[in-house]
């Protein structure tokens, strides 16, 4: 009888590295929302903000934001701060890098009058009001992408995605805008999640059941 060959133990460490590794990217969770604004002090200033969270499993996960500038180009204006609050279970959230080196983070609670505070931040300046030039802020058409950490329960992480990773309705966030063309605005805005396009026809479909109801 032929003895079997042992495989070399750098192959068997490589083969097990390479299946935990495909695990891993299986268990992967990456989702993506848009939010935009629901209420401002002003009503000048607006924005589109792409939202990615991923968790790959454990304690710990990653959000994602790119920011755009989209306030009408007459306006003029600059984002140069912003703050989030994070969703039910989330205990710890910190800023990490900005593709805009104007940028660094605000350690939390974050002041953002008139709306309360928030758990953490970006700004050009000291604190999410801002002071100085507005110029190294995000310009119209523009946009800059900021990543944060996050912590929690592996049951609370897990079960988000991105149009819940942040606070419900209003709470989400808040962009500030400075250096408006039209008599030097400034601007304070809240935005929150907007609902996926499977969340529409779902509610849709909804409503179309209870008007068929009343009949």
């Amino acid at each position: 009888m032929t003895p079997k060959r042992k495989k070399p133990l750098a192959a068997t460490t490589a083969a097990a590295a390479a299946a935990f590794a495909i695990q891993a990217a299986a268990h992967a969770a990456v989702t993506v929302a848009n939010y935009a604004p629901c209420k401002s002090t002003e009503g000048f200033g607006d924005f589109l903000a792409t939202v990615t969270y991923t968790y790959t499993g454990g304690t710990s996960a990653s959000l994602s934001v790119q920011l755009d500038n989209t306030t009408l180009p007459a306006l003029g204006g600059y984002i140069t701060a912003f703050a989030l609050n994070p969703g039910t279970g989330v205990t710890a959230m910190a800023f990490v890098s900005s593709t805009s080196a104007n940028f660094s983070g605000l350690s939390g609670p974050v002041s953002t009058p008139p709306f309360g505070s928030f758990m953490t931040g970006a700004s050009t300046g000291s604190g999410w009001l801002g002071g100085g030039s507005p110029n190294g802020g995000i310009g119209i058409g523009m946009s800059a992408t900021f990543v944060f950490s996050m912590t929690g329960s592996a049951a609370a992480l897990g079960a988000l995605d991105a149009e819940t990773v942040l606070a419900a309705g209003c709470d989400a966030m808040a962009v500030r805008f400075r250096g408006g063309a039209v008599t030097g605005w400034s601007d304070k805005v809240l935005g929150q999640a907007l609902p996926t396009p499977g969340t529409l026809a779902v509610a849709g479909l909804a409503a179309l059941g209870r008007r068929r109801r009343r009949r």
